[in-house]
């Protein structure tokens, strides 16, 4: 069973009592270093003047983040500063009004509280005012304590307030007083008199003087050691450890480091594998482009060529036919057709194709006489054959086509 532990903390110094059950004061570092922290659940207590308790009309929502939501702007217009500026808490159950208590401190003090608490390796299970730790409070009866300059007062499960004894008796005339209180005190007399000029017949107006039951102490210290020596009562009530600031489990501690670590990995896995699923669909668009042009080479080249089967097989048999077997084929033709029509300026080659071993050719002379040129440019070829198709003239030139072929040695 967990060891409970309770700690006093007004932001500088803490007080907690020690093994000997006596009140121990000094730093977070101190108390952390003193006490055996090891399966304790810590209760830390801090002055109430800094947490407001009030009331607020929620809707019957389920999910305590959702409540806490609902409370922030239930409460904006009742409090002073900006709702981005505070901490809110829930602090108890709708109450048959339908209202539900809530807690509310200034999120700068709650992020250095639970900062402060962090450094010095305190993990606390829950956070509370002080006037919370005065015990089990109701309609009936007031839990109250007197410390120093400092008046806490508990009115019930989930209400309560600290303020300056300066500034109790403003406050006292506005509060209805129970018909019984229990008031914890060092000096019986001074609390005594206090509460009599606001409750009883010293005030402008008397009310009914409530029963009160006086706890007397010997100094101070004594009241805050009563106080810390009942970390069961802490246990009821509000804690501010809610929402934000809401305390995380073992396994989160230990790890959510590492689970957000395989998340970012995860995403890092699925990047990569879209990336390349990406560029790898990007390769296969640009083969197949580069294979449909292949085969619209192809296809140019060798026209008569109707079915592909092996692609590169059927290209080299096309090349190998092209070039001939024993010096025949396109390349002689071609050669033939450079050597005649570069001797002379009369012919203008404008187009050839190579079908079934003969290249048909189209040419543009000048005259009739570019015709006679032609042939005798062949005449001159060894195993060269030319036969000339047609020759028209108009007065631009003549159009001659005509065929080169594989012929027998002149």
């Amino acid at each position: 069973m967990a060891r409970r532990l309770a700690l006093y903390f007004d932001g500088e110094r803490a007080a907690w009592l020690d093994y000997e059950r006596r009140l121990a004061r000094g730093t977070l570092d101190e108390f952390a270093a003193a006490i055996d922290r090891e399966d304790a659940e810590i209760s830390v207590v801090i002055p109430g003047e800094d947490v407001l308790l009030t009331r607020a009309p929620l809707p019957p929502i389920r999910a305590a983040s959702r409540r806490l939501q609902a409370a922030r702007y239930a409460l904006e217009d009742r409090l002073a500063g900006r709702v981005e500026q505070l901490h809110f808490a829930l602090a108890g159950a709708p109450d048959r009004d339908g209202e539900t208590p809530v807690a509310v401190i200034d999120l700068e003090r709650m992020t250095a509280l639970c900062d402060a608490l962090h450094a010095a390796g305190i993990e606390a299970t829950r956070i509370l005012p002080d006037y919370m730790a005065l015990g089990a409070a109701d309609a009936g009866r007031w839990q109250m304590a007197m410390i120093g300059e400092r008046v806490l007062v508990r009115t019930g499960p989930a209400a309560g307030f600290a303020c300056e004894t300066d500034l109790w008796p403003i406050l006292a005339p506005s509060l209805e007083p129970p018909p019984a209180a229990t008031v914890r005190a060092r000096d019986e007399a001074r609390a005594h008199a206090l509460l009599a000029n606001d409750w009883g017949e010293n005030s402008e107006t008397p009310t009914e003087t409530p029963t009160i039951d006086f706890v007397s102490y010997t100094h101070d210290d004594a009241l805050i050691a009563a106080l810390l020596a009942e970390p069961e009562a802490l246990r009821s009530g509000l804690n501010l450890r809610q929402g934000a600031f809401a305390r995380r489990s073992q396994f989160q501690s230990q790890w959510r480091p590492l689970l957000l670590t395989g998340i970012l990995a995860a995403i890092w896995l699925v990047v990569a594998m879209v990336a390349r699923g990406v560029e790898t669909w990007q390769l296969d668009q640009h083969a197949d482009a580069l294979h449909q042009q292949t085969l619209a080479a192809f296809h140019d080249a060798f026209p008569e060529v109707q079915t592909i089967n092996d692609l590169r097989v059927q290209a080299e048999q096309g090349i190998r036919g092209l070039r001939g077997s024993g010096g025949g084929g396109l390349f002689p033709l071609v050669q033939a057709v450079a050597a005649v029509t570069g001797q002379t300026d009369d012919l203008q080659l404008q187009s050839m194709q190579y079908r079934r071993g003969e290249l048909s050719l189209s040419l543009e002379g000048e005259d009739v006489q570019s015709v006679e040129t032609l042939r005798a440019g062949f005449a001159q070829r060894d195993r060269i054959q030319l036969s000339v198709e047609s020759a028209d003239a108009s007065s631009s030139g003549v159009q001659i086509r005509a065929t080169v072929s594989r012929g027998s040695g002149s």
